[in-house]
């Protein structure tokens, strides 16, 4: 099968969670025999067009329909949202003639890709990674705030070209990573999946961890700190302001924050809180680390403890490699990521969203483990779980699904 993956962007040097789920997924259905290529944005990526993996990548600039558009808005939302045109999208995915169109965007490049499908018969699927079922109001609102108060001329085209359709429920088929938004799509629609995020565990094998049983609250016994580790893009859904915060109630603890900027008004924020609580000095900000990489895995080695205290989150895919890497798990309990957490109890301290005592609870909990036996039962829960998760395997149930949809056609009841 012919496969076009279609992604808002996709950068290297600038990494997200779709990107990682979108790139693995190609990369196991490249292994298991069919032709894959991505299509995408030059957003945060000066090239148009690479190939990595075997796998080629085709890219083409965003155009972001508002007026007036300054080069810092542009970065902005080259990183996060945006809703851009994409000249010359529909005519290289018609060239290029798929058998499926993947498309995991939203608005205006969803509604190319249903078009598209329709065009040329290919069967057409939609990927839902954001959690869109549950994202809290104030932000959703946070998302439009770049562009409020400027003219939105593309709003002009949209009505000039009739487009009108009704993402997603107009594709052939509906990936849900999150169950939540299973749950809300399969009433709708005939041809709905859930299909959670994957890890390669192989990348984590060999991976040479410090010694958690060292770990204390209190610096001056002569022990080394108790090191916290966060993988996830600097954005008010991840919260980081919660584990900052939490670093001046624990005087022998570091924060390590691994991820790409995409609010950067909150990493402003963040360093302005921490300055404020006089712990700057043991926050570490890494930027974006290309999963799989030395400085990632280098990270994960460092660590003691996963902490992940996202406001929503419609799986947790980061919970994965820290499971995947021997690294005890400390998680809110929200969305899909509370659900996976529910799953694999003895790997994970579930606390409440922005509860600071759960949070302090929870580290307890952990930190008595590691003083223990280095976590041991916590770590092999882990190593368990994330096993059940195989890129491989879960492209495997895609390729199924999709081989299953109607072609060339938008999925309405039968």
């Amino acid at each position: 099968m012919r496969i076009a993956h279609v992604v808002r962007r996709i950068s290297f040097d600038d990494w997200g969670g779709t990107e990682q789920v979108v790139w693995n997924i190609a990369k196991a259905q490249k292994a298991a025999g069919h032709e894959v290529r991505l299509f995408a944005t030059t957003a945060l990526c000066g090239k148009k067009s690479e190939t990595a993996d075997g796998i080629e990548i085709v890219r083409f600039r965003p155009v972001y329909p508002w007026w007036p558009m300054p080069k810092s808005l542009v970065d902005e939302l080259d990183r996060k949202g945006g809703n851009p045109f994409v000249p010359g999208l529909g005519k290289a995915l018609r060239e290029w003639k798929p058998d499926a169109i993947h498309c995991h965007a939203m608005a205006r490049i969803a509604e190319l890709c249903v078009r598209t499908a329709e065009k040329t018969g290919a069967k057409s699927v939609v990927s839902l990674h954001g959690g869109g079922a549950n994202i809290p109001g104030v932000e959703a609102r946070s998302l439009k705030a770049p562009t409020r108060g400027l003219l939105p001329w593309g709003k002009a085209i949209d009505i000039l070209l009739r487009r009108t359709r009704r993402i997603p429920e107009d594709f052939g088929g509906i990936v849900c990573v999150g169950e939540d938004e299973f749950e809300k799509y399969r009433a709708v629609h005939p041809h709905v999946m859930y299909l959670p995020n994957g890890v390669d565990c192989s990348l984590f094998k060999g991976l040479k961890m410090l010694d958690g049983g060292r770990v204390s609250r209190v610096a001056s016994d002569g022990l080394r700190p108790l090191r916290l580790l966060c993988v996830a893009r600097i954005d008010r859904q991840k919260n980081q302001m919660m584990l900052v915060e939490a670093l001046a109630r624990h005087p022998g603890m570091e924060l390590c924050l691994a991820g790409p900027v995409t609010q950067p008004d909150y990493k402003a924020e963040l360093e302005s809180r921490a300055a404020a609580l006089g712990v700057s000095g043991r926050v570490t900000f890494t930027g974006a680390l290309k999963p799989g990489s030395p400085e990632l895995l280098d990270e994960f080695a460092k660590a003691d403890v996963f902490a992940l205290a996202s406001r929503h989150e419609p799986f947790g895919i980061a919970v994965l490699e820290a499971w995947a890497a021997g690294l005890p798990v400390a998680a809110s309990g929200v969305g899909g990521l509370g659900r996976l957490c529910a799953a694999h109890p003895g790997a994970a301290e579930v606390f409440a969203p922005d509860d600071a005592a759960a949070f302090d609870a929870a580290l307890a909990a952990i930190e008595s483990r590691l003083a223990a036996d280095g976590a041991r039962g916590m770590k092999e829960a882990g190593a368990a779980a994330a096993a059940e998760y195989d890129w491989a395997v879960l492209a495997a149930r895609l390729g199924k699904f999709v081989e299953s949809l109607p072609p060339g056609r938008a999925g309405k009841s039968d």
